[in-house]
């Protein structure tokens, strides 16, 4: 999740912005023409968030940077990790010049860290500029600027250049583009600027030296989509990819150099690397099908090299419910047919608000760090004053690595089957949890890991709020909230 900064007021940010730019400017004058600067700077905003609560963690205020990329329908983008997955709360937007904005969700990627808000069209000074997209990827040593809200502290510039176009990053597998210059917290969000101030990439993650980005292509076919009022098609097999150096394929996997060869002629830009199977989700189609080690060569007799953005796009453009994977294993090659599920059906859409707790069904990214099936049903202690205290004690921080079996020994597989047996659970006040602990803790100076089967004692308290259904609804892009009957 995206790293809690100090936030200014907002009748600074003008000031700020003034005061903090000229200098940098000056500085970029040979690369960059200062109107090319101006321009872009005026298509970046801060996004504050102020959670409630969400699925992964207890209410919280951070902030962010995105980038107008529509006046005409009030769409931003930014990082999924600046909007927060399954948040409920509220999203504030800061103009260049300093003028406040509330927006609202609109859509985030289910692996991707990228995603979109939107506030009203009219609400957006005259002044603001869109950030385009260009239509040709970045290329080696492209120099590149990035306005950014660095460190929380104001608005900055930064220039550097392209320094890998074929890296495999993020919380989820996602082709990132390897930049060399600064950006310290707070720019997550910031798009990253050609010489003519076109974006060629949005940045998630960074530090003093050098930054990665969401390759473009990954925006340009989610933008075009939420133009047309659509949710982008997003499909999986269920891996976890890696980067995986080829000159090892022929080292360990006995890869023929005539293999190798034609390789580096066909990507020379990427002629390192090969795009191999790092983790399987257990229970995805791919599950028993693919094992780690695994090269995918091609998908549906498309070679895709190093390039993961490929190999997404294939998935998510297939015409059939499967793909057909060329993959090479110790020494030998397969074609494997593997089915395709919707990414989309696999994300928190529905969230139960029950004695303190947040419980949701796990999506793909808990899935694989529990090393479990998605939709299994978790939560995580949300209030203060939540009942689950003798839940999990040890657990070396407040996250979702349970997985819940029962209460008062009635199974429960589902979200659905959780909110029947809430009422009864409250009449009774007294009642038993079964869960599985998958959380690795310290004890008595050893570290315990592995799955552990558990059962506690819960005792429901008169002052807990009352149990509420929380539900996404996707024709109007905000949570709704609904009691839980309890007579």
């Amino acid at each position: 999740m995206p790293m809690e900064i100090n936030i200014l007021k907002p009748k600074c940010w003008a000031i700020l912005f003034a005061l903090f730019l000229p200098t940098p400017i000056l500085l970029a004058k040979e690369l960059f023409p200062e109107k090319v600067i101006e321009q872009a700077k005026k298509s970046v905003v801060t996004i504050d968030v102020s959670a409630s609560f969400a699925a992964y963690e207890k209410g919280n205020k951070w902030s962010g940077t995105g980038c107008v990329v529509d006046k005409g329908h009030g769409y931003l983008l930014t990082n999924q990790h600046v909007i927060g997955a399954a948040v409920v709360g509220n999203y504030k937007v800061t103009f260049f010049n300093g003028i406040q904005q509330e927006a609202h969700l609109v859509y985030y990627d289910p692996w991707l860290d990228y995603g979109f808000l939107q506030v009203a069209p009219t609400a957006i000074p005259q002044e603001v500029t869109e950030a385009t997209f260009s239509r040709r990827n970045p290329v080696m040593d492209q120099p590149i600027f990035i306005v950014g809200n660095n460190a929380g502290y104001s608005f900055s510039l930064h220039t550097g250049v392209v320094a890998d176009l074929y890296e495999v990053e993020g919380n989820m597998p996602q082709h990132s583009v390897k930049l060399s210059l600064n950006t310290k917290g707070g720019s997550s969000g910031s798009p990253v600027f050609n010489k003519h101030g076109q974006a060629i990439a949005l940045n998630y993650a960074g530090n003093n030296t050098f930054a990665l980005a969401i390759h473009p292509e990954y925006i340009r076919y989610a933008l075009s989509a939420i133009r047309q009022g659509k949710c982008p098609i997003r499909k999986q097999i269920g891996i976890i990819t890696q980067s995986t150096p080829i000159k090892d394929l022929v080292q360990y996997d006995g890869l023929p150099t005539s293999c190798q060869q034609q390789y580096i002629k066909t990507f020379p830009n990427g002629a390192t690397s090969v795009i191999g199977v790092d983790y399987v989700l257990t229970g995805s189609p791919a599950d028993g099908l693919l094992f780690p080690g695994d090269v995918i060569w091609a998908i549906n007799g498309q070679q895709i090299g190093p390039n993961l953005v490929a190999f997404d796009m294939a998935m998510n453009l297939a015409t059939t419910d499967h793909v057909v994977l060329t993959i090479f294993r110790m020494g030998q090659w397969h074609n494997i047919k593997i089915g395709l599920y919707d990414l989309e059906r696999h994300k928190i859409k529905k969230m139960v608000h029950f004695g303190g707790a947040i419980f949701f069904e796990m999506d793909d990214y808990s899935a694989k760090i529990n090393g479990i099936a998605a939709k299994n049903l978790t939560f995580v202690k949300a209030d203060a004053n939540h009942i689950f205290n003798h839940v999990a004690p040890n657990r070396i921080k407040n996250d979702f690595r349970v997985k819940v079996l029962s209460f008062n020994e009635k199974p429960l597989a589902s979200l659905e089957a959780l909110g029947a047996v809430i009422p009864s659970l409250i009449a009774k006040k007294y009642f038993t949890i079964a869960y599985t602990d998958l959380s690795p803790f310290y004890s008595f100076g050893a570290l315990h890991l592995g799955t552990r089967p558990s059962r506690d004692y819960v005792e429901y308290r008169a002052h807990i709020p009352q149990p509420r259904w929380f539900t996404w609804d996707e024709t109007h892009h905000q949570w709704i909230s609904s009691p839980i009957s309890v007579e």
